[in-house]
C-alpha cells in the first residue's frame, strides 16, 4: 500500500460567502492624537468593508465624535463585522485588538511630526498587550494639504505593522458631515481598496 506524499492531501474548502458574512470581525480605528482623522478612516472603512461583503456593517463610536455624521449612509447592521472609532485612545483599542481574529488601523498625520508620532505609539504597544499585534495593524497617514506632502513611511514600516497608507487629500474628504462616496478621487478610492485588501478583504 502506498504511503501519500507529504503535502498530498487537498485542500480544505474555501469559506462559504455566507459562513464569512457570519464571521464576527473587529476592526479598530485609533488616533494617535484628537485631530488625526480617525472619524473619517472609521467612516470610509465601514462603507468600504460594506460594500466589499455586499453588507451594512456595524459602526461604533467610541470617541464622542461625529462618527455617525460622517458615516455615507446610515441603515441598520446586517452583519456581525464591525468598526469601532476610538478616537485617540490606543491603549484600549489595542486591549480589545489583541483576539487574534481582530486588527488594529492607526491613524496619524501624514507629515514628519506625524510619522514620528505613529512611530512612538507603536512602539508602546509592541509587546503588550500581544506581540503579534503590529503585524496585525495597519497604519493610515491621513495628507489635509492642498498639495500632497512627500513623507517617508519607513520608520513606520520599520516597526513591523502589517502595511502603511497615505489617504491623500479629498474635496469629499474635506467638506463637513456625510461623505459623499461617489464624488471620491481616484487616489483616495485606491488607498480604501488596498486598506481593504491589507486587512483580509
Amino acid at each position: 500500500m502506498s504511503t501519500p506524499r507529504p503535502g498530498s492531501a487537498p485542500l480544505p474548502p474555501m469559506p462559504s460567502r455566507r459562513a464569512a458574512l457570519q464571521r464576527a470581525r473587529t476592526v479598530l480605528v485609533t488616533g494617535v492624537a484628537g485631530g488625526t482623522g480617525t472619524t473619517t478612516v472609521a467612516a470610509l472603512l465601514a462603507d468600504a468593508v460594506g460594500g466589499r461583503l455586499g453588507v451594512v456593517v456595524q459602526a461604533t463610536d467610541h470617541s464622542g465624535g461625529e462618527l455617525a455624521a460622517r458615516l455615507p449612509a446610515l441603515e441598520p447592521a446586517t452583519s456581525r463585522v464591525t468598526v469601532h472609532d476610538m478616537g485617540a485612545h490606543l491603549g484600549p483599542a489595542a486591549a480589545l485588538a489583541a483576539t487574534p481574529e481582530n486588527c488594529l488601523v492607526v491613524v496619524g498625520r501624514a507629515t514628519a511630526d506625524g510619522v514620528a508620532d505613529v512611530r512612538a505609539a507603536l512602539a508602546s504597544i509592541a509587546h503588550e498587550p500581544d506581540p503579534t499585534l503590529l503585524g496585525r495593524s495597519v497604519v493610515v497617514l491621513v495628507d489635509r494639504a492642498a498639495k500632497p506632502t512627500t513623507v517617508d513611511p519607513r520608520p513606520v514600516h520599520e516597526t513591523g505593522v502589517a502595511a502603511v497608507f497615505v489617504l491623500r487629500a479629498d474635496r469629499s474628504l474635506a467638506r463637513p458631515g456625510r461623505i459623499e462616496v461617489a464624488g471620491l478621487g481616484r487616489p483616495a478610492v485606491t488607498t480604501m481598496s488596498e486598506l481593504l485588501a491589507a486587512l483580509g478583504w
